[in-house]
Formats: C-alpha cells, structure tokens, sequence
C-alpha cells in the first residue's frame, strides 16, 4: 500500500529527528528542564499528527485512524517504559546530568529491536494466523501483572542474572567518571554504574518490545503503520522521561489504566481470530478512556499523606 518514498521519507524523519533531539543533547551535560522537555514532547506528538496527516492523504481516513490508534498504544506503552528508567538510575544512583547518554543508547538500540521483532511479527502472522492466540494472552498476562509492580521497588535488580554476570567476569568501579561507561586504571579494565544501567535498560528495552510488538499487530498488519507508529513514539522518550520523572508518583494508577489498555488489545487479538472484530474507531474511544480515566483517578484521589 505504501510506495517506496513512504519508507524513505519516515527514515529521513526518523534520522533528522534523532540527530536534533538525541545527537545534539550528548553535547549538553546539563539536565534537560521540565519546560524543554514538555515542549519536545509537544513537538513528538505533533509530528506523529503530521505524518497520520499525509497517510490521511495518502490512504484515507480508516487506515490514518489504523496509525493513531497505533500510535495511542506505543506512546502510553512507552510511558511505562519511563517508570522502569526511574527506577533504574535510582537504583545505580546515576546523576541527572549523566542520564541522558543512557537514555541516547537505549532509544536508538530500542529502535533497532522494534524493527526486528515487528518484521519478525509480521512474516510469523502471515504464516501462522493462529499465534494471534498466544500474543494475546500474553497481552492479558502483561495487563494483569503491571497495575501489580510498584512504581519505586528496585529490589528486584539484586539477584539479576546481567548484573551478576558483569560483575564477575569485570572489574566493576562504583566511581561514574564523569559519566564515562567505562575506564582503564592500573591496566585495569572498569565497567562503571553507568554502564551496568545500560545494560539492565537494553533487557527491559527486549522485554517491553514483547508487549509492544503484538499490541501494534493487533491494530495493522501494514509494516509501514507498524514500524512509523511505534518509532515515532519510542523517539519521544527521552523528553517524556524528563517530564514524568518529577511526576510518576502524581499519576500512580496510570499504569492501572496501561493494564486494562493491553487486556483489551489482548481480548481484541484473540477475539479476532474467532471472528469478532472491533473497529479501531472503537479501539481509540477505549484507549483514551482508559489512559484518561486513569490520570483523573490519579489526580482526584491523591495518597493519604498528602490528604
């Protein structure tokens, strides 16, 4: 459906944007402000409406509410990839100011797994239709689980099976090094905290992709809406860390909201290969309710302490 311009003009959309807000920020060893980062954010979303525009004018109304609703999913997904972040730099204690190299890693390597896996996805659906049933309950499995994980327990990195690896086959220094990943000394080798951050940032990087992937199938089968719609929303998060940094214990049942949206897209998925299908203009209705209803929720019944 999408000629070859299509794909080159996403890739050079994807490329300029990585250069100006990802390429630019290594030179920038300050923190980005909440004000900066709120307005990047603005501009993420704003060019993911610009391109569901042209594919508007491209393809029509259905297919350019095929991207949005696709591109709602990835971008509340990926809200919960920035609770993980805040949580991982608390607990390898990385500095503001040195974060943003990591969060420049983790989004281009994480664009590098979603382009696989969504290939990969695409070839194994078309030829067999029926692991629509597994990537469903596995969206139902995630959805259950996620309101269930606390927003600031990092205790579960103690016994991680990366962490341990490293630190026994590297000779590991709790010195950052001016933000360095790693150093020589005496001869010696040394992995730093930031480093090891990175390396626990690639594995949730993999395992957020095994919920986002299917999620997006769920909506297209069009490589092309697929790949856009969840790069577009993967580019914006390094801003959105920054912005819901200061605010992940504001919007504490968000990630009830997130659940409930992947227990629907799972239904969906399994649903549809009974034969029940929803349209995506339902789908959206649904997905903004939940994410909606959450952040009111998160608003209006504030914790005990603060009442």
């Amino acid at each position: 459906m999408f000629p070859n311009y299509s794909w080159i003009f996403l890739i050079t959309v994807i490329l300029i944007s990585v250069f100006i807000d990802l390429g630019i920020s290594l030179r920038n060893s300050k923190k980005l402000s909440i004000k900066s980062a709120m307005l990047l954010s603005i501009l993420w979303v704003a060019l993911a409406m610009l391109v569901g525009l042209l594919i508007y004018f491209h393809a029509g109304i259905d297919i350019a509410v095929e991207f949005i609703t696709a591109y709602s999913i990835e971008l509340s997904l990926s809200i919960d990839n920035v609770f993980i972040f805040i949580i991982i730099f608390k607990y390898f204690n990385i500095e503001d100011k040195h974060q943003h190299k990591v969060l420049f890693i983790g989004v281009l390597s994480a664009i590098v797994f979603r382009l696989i896996m969504i290939t990969f996805g695409i070839y194994i659906i078309h030829m067999f239709e029926w692991i629509f049933l597994p990537f469903g309950l596995l969206l139902i499995y995630s959805g259950y689980k996620l309101p269930h994980m606390s927003g600031t327990n990092s205790s579960s990195f103690d016994n991680s099976l990366i962490l341990k690896f490293a630190k026994k086959y590297f000779n590991y220094s709790k010195d950052s090094r001016n933000g360095e990943l790693f150093f020589r000394k005496n001869n010696k080798f040394f992995i730093t905290p930031l480093a090891l951050s990175l390396l626990v940032i690639e594995k949730a990087d993999i395992i957020f992709a095994l919920d986002s992937v299917p999620a997006v199938l769920a909506i297209t089968k069009e490589p092309f809406i697929a790949f856009s719609s969840n790069i577009l929303a993967v580019l914006g998060l390094r801003s959105m860390y920054f912005v819901m940094s200061n605010a992940v214990q504001k919007y504490r049942y968000l990630k009830h909201g997130i659940g409930y949206m992947l227990i629907y897209i799972g239904l969906k998925m399994i649903l549809g290969f009974f034969g029940l299908h929803f349209s995506n203009y339902i789908s959206i209705l649904i997905i903004v309710l939940f994410i909606f209803c959450s952040i009111m929720l998160s608003i209006i019944k504030k914790p005990a302490i603060e009442q």
